[in-house]
């Protein structure tokens, strides 16, 4: 029997493993959006000291399709003074990710999330569809008993838990009976990254989850419960908890696609082509129908901006 933290972080090294170099293809994600990286790109210029050095922590690279893209989008006089550190746990990521972002200046770190020895000053860190990733407590409460979800085998059991007075203040205002996520170590990897920031820096965390306990509420138990853990091609993933983040981190959250509508100044759908998530205009909409028809979508909702998203972005500031 183990936790289910315990069997994520076990699933998920075997996943990395057996993946090898060949595991950014497995995800459905925004890397390779240039909207989403433009509008990262149009914050931070509008953010950043207009003199002296700047350095950006990409936590968790991917491919490097993001880093380019927000490279490429960055105003001159911006792009020169700034160092964009690849940060994976993975080597051969950092290097792939290395040899996509090319001439523009660069380093690379390889080491877990959580070494915040390896971090130097930064002006923003940013991570996108890594804290999903992280091994997660899923606790349980059971009228005044906080209980842990645990595995053996393919059953689900619950054990009784062991949580600090903060974690058990949290939970009793959570509904009873329904899975709630507890990211110790995402929230340990937010707070170390915040104490690395530059005066005026600021933490952007982009991933899918959920901000309050309301967002849980509006499901049924069993449907909530079944919904909250994902799994990609044998990569374990869990719903972000907002919510318990800003607890102890503080900073602000919003939908992800108001973020980038807001940067970029447009109105936008969220669109998935073939596991590649990317964002489109009303007019791209139109001119892309029969593809999109293809993947599912009802074209008449999707022009009425009616689809929902579970993308969430949250800023954190010194």
């Amino acid at each position: 029997m183990e936790t289910f933290a315990e069997f994520q972080r076990r699933r998920n090294s075997g996943f990395y493993s057996s993946k090898g170099g060949r595991i950014y293809s497995s995800f459905r994600t925004f890397a390779h959006s240039q909207k989403f990286a433009e509008a990262n790109a149009v914050e931070f210029a509008r953010r950043a000291p207009k003199k002296g050095k700047l350095r950006i922590y990409e936590v968790g690279v991917g491919d490097g399709s993001f880093a380019f893209n927000f490279m490429n989008a960055l105003p001159e006089g911006v792009a020169e003074r700034t160092t964009y550190a690849l940060w994976d746990f993975s080597e051969k990521g950092v290097r792939l990710a290395a040899e996509k972002i090319g001439d523009f200046g660069h380093e690379e770190v390889v080491a877990p999330a959580w070494n915040m020895r390896k971090m130097k000053k930064a002006n923003c860190v940013k991570c996108s569809e890594l804290l999903d990733d992280l091994p997660t407590r899923i606790l349980v409460r059971r009228g005044m008993r906080m209980m842990e979800v645990a595995r053996e085998g393919a059953e689900c059991l619950e054990l009784e838990a062991e949580v600090g007075a903060d974690v058990y203040s949290y939970m009793e205002g959570m509904p009873e009976g329904y899975w709630v996520p507890v990211p110790e170590i995402g929230l340990g990897c937010v707070l170390g990254w915040k104490e690395k920031l530059c005066r005026g820096g600021w933490i952007d965390v982009f991933d899918y989850g959920f901000s309050d306990a309301e967002g849980m509420r509006a499901l049924p138990r069993d449907v909530w419960n079944a919904a909250v853990v994902r799994e990609f091609s044998g990569q374990i993933t869990v719903d972000v908890n907002f919510a318990f983040l800003k607890r102890s981190a503080g900073g602000r959250i919003e939908a992800q696609k108001d973020y980038v509508e807001r940067a970029l100044g447009k109105d936008l759908r969220e669109v998935d082509i073939g596991g590649r998530l990317d964002y489109y205009s009303y007019e791209e909409v139109g001119k892309n129908a029969k593809g999109l028809e293809k993947e599912g979508y009802d074209i008449g909702v999707l022009l009425a901006g009616l689809e929902k998203s579970e993308y969430l972005h949250m800023e954190i500031a010194k």
